[in-house]
């Protein structure tokens, strides 16, 4: 009797661990459900996303590579005062390199051991000894210290190409005086002038090629016309203006003294 009361209190024990082994494994054991499958399926479109933004971003790198990590802007100013602009992305250490890069930008010179002095640009021509005119380049709006082939090109830039007039000279006369026209374009003609005169108009007559026409009156003439540009203000709007030293003139040309070392400035005022 003792024995089989032994042997059901062993059974029973057993159970009870096979039971408690069975809800342990249950609990310890993955649980797969059908969120699982999305989770996996979301991260993997998230790290496809993520690639394909990498990948886009490293396009766009190697497309900004491609043209030029520095952005400049080179203008040309041709005799008439018009202007052409050209936004440049190069990779070019020297201006001389930028503008061989330029589409529709072209020019030729003289070469020499210091590099090209620029005589021809977008097919206008300004040779100092042909044309009393020349390209002078500007940085920044400063007047460049360099030639083409030595003027560094850095980010953000602006590099201006002009055409100027060279100096008129007038070899004979005491007093040395400078007269300016400025048209209504902003260019600037400059000569230097030696004369006898007493008074500017008689100063104006003697220098080479400077022209100008106007009415006359009893006060002598109200100048008009200056190198073929009108400025008549009935008609125009507009007038000519005598600066003398950068004051404004108090006499017309007529009655203008010239005196030694003085400058004289026509200009092209708005009215």
């Amino acid at each position: 009797m003792e024995k089989k009361k032994g042997l059901v209190i062993g059974v029973i024990v057993l159970a009870a661990l096979v039971a408690v082994f069975l809800i342990v494994y249950n609990m310890a054991k993955p649980k797969p459900s059908s969120g699982s499958s999305s989770g996996n399926q979301q991260t993997a479109a998230d790290n496809s996303n993520a690639q394909a933004n990498a990948d886009a971003d490293n396009n766009e790198a190697e497309g900004s590579n491609a043209e030029g990590g520095k952005h400049i802007t080179i203008e040309v100013k041709s005799a008439d005062g018009s202007i052409v602009s050209y936004d440049v992305a190069t990779d070019a250490d020297y201006l001389r390199q930028a503008m061989d890069e330029t589409e529709g930008l072209t020019y030729s010179g003289t070469e020499s051991e210091y590099g090209m002095m620029v005589e021809v640009v977008n097919g206008e021509q300004a040779v100092y000894a042909e044309d009393n005119a020349y390209w002078a380049f500007y940085v920044n709006g400063e007047y460049g210290q360099y030639g083409i082939d030595t003027q560094p090109v850095n980010d953000g830039d602006k590099y201006s190409i002009v055409y100027e007039s060279a100096v008129a000279y007038v070899e004979e006369g005491s007093k040395h005086i400078t007269i300016e026209v400025t048209g209504a374009d902003g260019t600037t003609v400059t000569y230097e002038v030696a004369t006898d005169a007493d008074y500017l108009r008689q100063a104006m007559d003697e220098t080479e090629g400077l022209t100008y026409s106007g009415t006359e009156s009893e006060y002598g003439m109200m100048v008009e016309v200056v190198n073929g540009e009108q400025a008549i203000y009935a008609e125009d709007n507009a007038y000519w203006a005598f600066y003398v030293d950068g004051e404004y003139g108090q006499y017309g040309i007529d009655s203008q003294p010239v005196e030694d070392g003085s400058t004289y400035s026509i200009v092209y005022e708005a009215a």
